[in-house]
């Protein structure tokens, strides 16, 4: 067996032997014992891969037996390797670490040194952190800012939603949807009004996160005041009377529309554009006429509930993906039947996510998602 396998094993079971039954202390104790130096030893082995798997493990588990081989890890010549170890370091708080990881800050501004200043955050150390992390969300590189946004992200706190909103100001599209992102997974209500800004940008890409986060971290009054300002930007784009160059094509300017018709349904019960929502939906099978259908099938339509499952036994895979991935946030009897259903697909994958999804089927809202498109 793999020692990447083993890892992965032990893991587990590290994390479930509290739960055990049948063995005694001493047994526990050893097995403990036994499992905490296979994932050490991983820290030394010569692939890469079981290093980072190690890694990972020792973040979930977060014992402190774990510092010496992870303080060790921060000097691996594989960048990943120090990244993957400096968040296991972080997970599990402890400050011999600091000196370390502020040695880390001294290299070259790569993914290792970003991921060792939000480490010494968490640890205490934030205002020689902070500075770096600035640095980072101001590098010439929209990659490194990319990365620096989503290094942020892990580390769980509200401390950087002020950060996030200044990065939607950012020159480059791709960094702006990460900000979105970063916004929409703190639920930084604050946000909104500069949000509000997002639904004029010049990326139609980016005025459709927009409009799918701020109905997630909004009140009723600021999904109305979107809603107010992207119908009248569709108006804008149609009549081809715009004050910002908008870069978009017309299966973008599809999503745009059904996003706004969609959101109206589902926050506001606001009818306007539900003949246009059937007629979307009775199209060809793409993203648009999913989320129509969806959308259809949360407001109570009873054929659009039975289209949704004939997605579910569509010829490709990756439609199947994304109808399970979206109706397990549908708190619906059909939706959870039809997550039932899908715990039989062909691909593995599917009955697996299926399965996760029914464990956790508590959520009480339908919400778009981006990935959908």
């Amino acid at each position: 067996m793999k020692i990447s396998t083993i890892i992965t094993i032990l893991s587990v079971v590290i994390i479930l032997i509290g739960c055990a039954s049948g063995i005694t202390k001493k047994d526990k104790e050893m097995l403990e014992t036994e499992a905490l130096a296979v994932l050490n030893d991983g820290m030394k082995h010569d692939d890469n891969y079981v290093k980072m798997n190690a890694a990972d493990a020792m973040k979930e588990i977060a014992d402190p037996s774990f510092v010496p081989a992870l303080l060790e890890a921060l000097y691996d010549a594989d960048d990943i390797v120090v990244m993957k170890a400096a968040r296991a370091l972080g997970a599990i708080g402890d400050t011999t670490a600091i000196p370390d990881l502020e040695l880390t800050l001294d290299f070259d501004p790569n993914f290792s040194a970003q991921k060792a200043a939000v480490t010494l955050y968490r640890l205490g150390k934030k205002k020689e952190a902070l500075e770096f992390i600035k640095d980072g969300l101001k590098d010439d590189s929209s990659f490194r800012r990319s990365i620096m946004l989503n290094e942020l992200t892990f580390a769980r706190s509200d401390d950087f939603i002020p950060l996030y909103i200044e990065m939607l100001d950012d020159p480059v599209g791709s960094v702006r949807k990460d900000a979105i992102n970063a916004i929409a997974l703190r639920n930084a209500r604050e946000a909104v009004p500069h949000l509000m800004e997002a639904l004029r940008d010049s990326f139609l890409v980016i005025r459709a996160d927009a409009i799918i986060v701020i109905p997630q971290i909004g009140d009723t009054a600021h999904i109305r005041q979107a809603m107010d300002i992207t119908e009248q930007e569709i108006n804008n784009i149609e009549k081809g009377e715009l004050d910002t160059i908008i870069e978009f094509d017309e299966y973008q300017l599809d999503i745009y529309r059904t996003l706004l018709a969609s959101t109206l349904l589902i926050e506001l019960q606001d009818t306007t554009y539900l003949g246009e929502l059937y007629d979307k939906s009775m199209s060809p099978v793409n993203p648009v006429s999913i989320l129509s259908t969806l959308v259809l099938a949360d407001w109570g339509d009873e054929y659009a509930i039975k289209m949704v499952g004939d997605f579910l036994v569509h010829d490709e895979v990756h439609i199947r993906e994304a109808i399970v991935d979206i109706i397990g946030d549908i708190n619906k009897d059909w939706a959870c039947q039809y997550l039932i259903q899908a715990t039989n697909d062909p691909e593995e994958n599917i009955r697996k996510h299926a399965t996760r999804l029914l464990q956790f089927y508590n959520k009480k809202k339908f919400y778009i998602r981006s990935t959908l498109f």
